[in-house]
């Protein structure tokens, strides 16, 4: 999908001298739909810097810029419009911000808007509530699929193991986690899924346990995260 990057102030064209957070819609896709949270950051850190956007850093032995996302992106899912908040060390006017960034990133990465945001304003997974995902199956077959997921928004409970060996032995139930489950048109020979899961702390769907409930595990499949909703000011 292409993206037409946006201003957006909602006060004036000059920012506020005394706000130096901003928050970053943006889109991945191909590459770095396969890259962790942490490498992500780092192709982040790494743009910003090449921009010559003043970051600015953690305090300590080991500085770190400051850079929050919303919530990390499954490896091997991309995004449409997820959300990034950085700290600068000093306040620089959303127009400048991207006119810097424009020639400094990657093919697989692209900027919807930028914005000015409260510095006081809540971290962005407080204010998280659920995501949407838009999955596409291959090789399986659309009967099944919808029979599968009929079952799945039937059901009272699905209980899953917990990742991680700390848990081990332990289950969760995904079925309160999964708000909305559906086929959507995709193109053949994709058969299309839309989601939508929630993301609150402590209480995160995840598309690939979806599937997995559902069966589908091992089928070859393209996941996008299309949107993040939440508490966030306009």
């Amino acid at each position: 999908m292409n993206y037409e990057a946006r201003i957006t102030n909602h006060e004036s064209p000059i920012l506020n001298p005394q706000s130096s957070r901003y928050r970053i819609t943006f889109a991945t896709r191909r590459t770095l739909a396969y890259v962790s949270v942490l490498e992500l950051g780092k192709v982040w850190e790494r743009t910003l810097r090449r921009a010559g956007i003043p970051l600015k850093y953690s305090q300590g032995y080991n500085p770190r810029p400051r850079l929050h996302f919303a919530a990390p992106l499954p490896v091997g899912c991309g995004c449409e419009a997820d959300l990034l908040d950085v700290w600068l060390e000093a306040p620089m006017t959303p127009e400048a911000m991207l006119t810097a960034l424009t020639g400094a990133m990657p093919p697989d990465l692209s900027v919807g808007d930028i914005r000015s945001v409260a510095e006081d304003e809540a971290a962005l997974s407080e204010q998280l509530r659920a995501a949407e995902y838009r999955v596409w199956l291959r090789d399986v077959e659309r009967d099944a699929v919808q029979s599968a997921v009929t079952a799945f928004m039937e059901a009272t409970a699905l209980p899953l193991a917990k990742r991680g060996r700390k848990y081990r032995g332990k289950t969760y139930d995904l079925r309160p986690l999964v708000e909305i489950l559906c086929l959507e048109d995709a193109p053949p020979p994709w058969v299309g899924l839309w989601m939508r899961l929630s993301a609150r702390p402590g209480a995160t769907g995840r598309p690939d346990e979806v599937l997995k409930a559902l069966g589908l595990a091992d089928a070859a499949c393209r996941c996008t995260r299309t949107r993040l909703i939440g508490d966030f000011k306009a």
